[in-house]
């Protein structure tokens, strides 16, 4: 699933994975911040696969990194 909120990223080197994280997470930062209710959650699901999304289960101004 991929929504403004929930957005999956697939890359090839750790340059790549890196940007992509990096962008990801300064948008949702913007979004997060217009409700300040929400952290964001970064979970590597795979080799150069991860999702990033906004979760109410991490605190706001907060950014959490698991391995699925």
């Amino acid at each position: 699933m991929t929504s403004l909120t929930h957005k999956k990223i697939t890359a090839t080197s750790v340059d790549e994975a890196d940007n992509l994280l990096d962008a990801v997470v300064d948008e949702l930062q913007q979004l997060a911040g217009q409700d300040g209710v929400h952290g964001i959650l970064v979970t590597k699901t795979g080799p150069g696969q991860f999702t990033v999304e906004l979760s109410e289960e991490v605190p706001f101004g907060v950014t959490e990194e698991a391995i699925a």
